[in-house]
């Protein structure tokens, strides 16, 4: 089976040199109408203590639409990979970002910790970070970076959840942590998504949404939304594929039972009632079996382009039918039993 989350865009704060201090972040997020690309403005203010060409910000983005573009006090300056001079070298501006166990003992110094998950931290080398350079003056500086990100769908459940995600745990390397401004702004009609972030300054979930923090809110920012669905698409997932097919069982027992009631008070001696008995079980258990993928697909083309992958591997229909099947025959062949002994002879 797939996977059931299609990662979007991976995307993060900025990673700093030595040299340079970051005295605010402003992050403004604009979703398109239907909630599956987003578009980032994000500002920084950064201060810096030597002048002259250098690196002074290291970016890491991946999977995302278009140009991914950077300003530098107004003007646009050419992104790429970090040369290898300043990596993998004992002077580098960009070492010791990732504080574990090995670069304690002197390893891997040029690595880096980036969360998209909850708990769950992915190690990058540097070198697979964007960069740009710059002849930069002491003092005060503006950068800004632009680019479009693709949604991320998580279709583990009966109904999709899309997101967009960007990490704000490379801020933990900084200097010292400024301000944080986010701002979210949905074009068309406003989406009832979820953050991570808590209650937005304007303590509800609208067309324009703000949060200022003065210290590392959360690991990584996560904008969530999960689409409403009709009432019968509901009142299925409630009763669950499970039930529904249990009743099929059921129902198909009972018609089954009273075939061969009919047949067996019809045609006394019944020649071929273990024949009947055998052949309907089979077809019973089958149609009962073949009810559960039937409910699974049913619920989905009710939810529509919005759902998920809640499912189960079909070849263990046959799997289980072996083990089944003798067991529902033996029941079967109990209850016509039974008939017999205080329906058919009364």
């Amino acid at each position: 089976m797939a996977s059931p989350l299609e990662a979007g865009t991976k995307s993060s704060t900025v990673l700093t040199s030595k040299d340079v201090d970051i005295l605010s972040e402003k992050i403004r997020i604009v979703i398109d109408k239907n909630f599956k690309t987003a578009r980032f403005y994000i500002e920084y203010v950064i201060r810096v203590d030597s002048a002259g060409q250098q690196i002074p910000l290291l970016f890491y983005a991946d999977n995302y639409k278009g140009d991914f573009s950077v300003w530098v006090d107004g003007q646009k300056v050419p992104v790429q990979k970090i040369p290898k001079r300043y990596i993998h070298v004992a002077d580098s501006p960009f070492s010791g970002f990732k504080p574990t166990v090995e670069q304690k003992q002197g390893k891997n110094p040029d690595k880096v910790t980036i969360y998209w998950n909850e708990g769950t931290g992915y190690v990058y080398d540097i070198n697979d970070l964007k960069y740009f350079e710059t002849d930069l003056t002491k003092g005060l500086h503006n950068i800004r970076v632009v680019y479009t990100a693709k949604v991320w769908e998580d279709r583990s459940g009966w109904i999709k959840s899309y997101s967009f995600r960007y990490s704000l745990s490379p801020a933990k390397f900084w200097k010292s942590f400024g301000k944080l401004h986010i701002t979210v702004e949905q074009e068309g009609k406003a989406f009832p998504y979820t953050t991570n972030l808590g209650q937005p300054l304007e303590n509800r979930i609208q067309s324009v949404n703000t949060w200022e923090f003065d210290r590392l809110p959360v690991e990584y920012l996560e904008i969530t939304y999960q689409p409403e669905i009709n009432r019968l698409a509901k009142l299925l997932i409630a009763i669950s594929p499970e039930v529904l097919t249990l009743i099929t069982g059921v129902l198909l027992t009972f018609l089954l039972l009273l075939f061969l009631y009919v047949y067996q008070k019809k045609y006394q001696p019944a020649k071929y009632r273990i024949l009947w008995l055998v052949a309907g079980s089979l077809l019973v258990i089958f149609l009962t079996f073949l009810s559960y993928p039937f409910a699974h697909d049913m619920i989905r083309n009710i939810i529509g382009e919005d759902a998920g992958m809640t499912g189960f591997y079909s070849f263990l229909i046959f799997f289980y039918f072996l083990f089944v099947f003798p067991v529902y025959l033996v029941i079967v062949w109990i209850l016509m039993w039974l008939i017999e002994k205080y329906m058919l002879k009364n």
